[in-house]
């Protein structure tokens, strides 16, 4: 058993399957990323991503000569968006209004029912099982906040987020930045010893422990393989069980 008072997890490869957002979220996303932008060009919301999708693609266009600088009239700026934002899914780029945009796209698919959030087996009944002692649960992903909730909201366990205390995206930092998770203490009001984070990444557990927090690396099919260094110097877990 770990001792912890509060529980940081990353989602994908560690209580969803990277198979999940790999074949399922990614695609939809990179399908429809141009019918979106056409159904949904004028609202706001939709506005506000753009400007600054707009400063990422003036950024990156200079390193990489497949991002193309975004152009006014409606229908060149769809087409750039969708050139832009297909090549950042294929190089799995991590931009912070992209992943906002597919989080819109992904809210509506959740809301047809097209798509359900996957969670493993193990997962939900040990997140009840922390909820019911009065632990709180945080999420730590680079996908959105708003994607991040939908999936809960959405799971296949049906909705999960009455028993989640809150979420972090790249918005406190890249994960495999320490200040990342001093951020995250922060705003947590918990101690960083007390804070016990689940990630199959190790650079990720590697930042975390730097900013004080214990972390223990999740191995699941499919997931990229651990060195026997960080195996033995974070310990591994299979299922989440093996932490109650």
């Amino acid at each position: 058993m770990t001792e912890f008072k509060a529980l940081l997890l990353d989602i994908e490869g560690t209580i969803t399957s990277i198979s999940f957002v790999k074949d399922e979220l990614f695609p939809y996303a990179f399908d429809n990323v141009a019918n979106y932008m056409e159904e949904h060009y004028d609202e706001p919301a939709t506005q506000i991503i753009l400007e600054d999708l707009r400063q990422v693609a003036q950024q990156n266009c200079e390193s990489d000569l497949s991002v193309v600088r975004i152009r006014e009239p409606k229908q060149e700026c769809i087409e750039d968006v969708a050139k832009n934002v297909r090549h950042w899914i294929k190089r799995d780029k991590k931009f912070t209004p992209m992943k906002a945009l597919q989080g819109l796209m992904w809210e509506e698919a959740y809301h047809r029912g097209d798509v359900k959030g996957h969670l493993y087996p193990d997962v939900f009944p040990v997140l009840q099982a922390l909820a019911d002692r009065k632990i709180p649960i945080y999420i730590y992903s680079s996908g959105s906040v708003h994607a991040q909730k939908l999936l809960f909201a959405n799971s296949v366990e049906g909705d999960v987020t009455k028993i989640l205390y809150g979420y972090f995206d790249t918005n406190v930092g890249v994960k495999g930045d320490p200040n990342s998770y001093k951020t995250i203490t922060t705003q947590m009001g918990v101690a960083a010893k007390d804070i016990l984070f689940l990630t199959d990444v190790e650079a990720e557990a590697a930042a975390a422990t730097k900013a004080g927090l214990q972390a223990k690396l999740v191995i699941r099919e499919g997931n990229a393989s651990l060195s026997q260094e960080a195996k033995d110097k974070y310990g591994t877990i299979e299922t989440l069980d093996e932490i109650l």
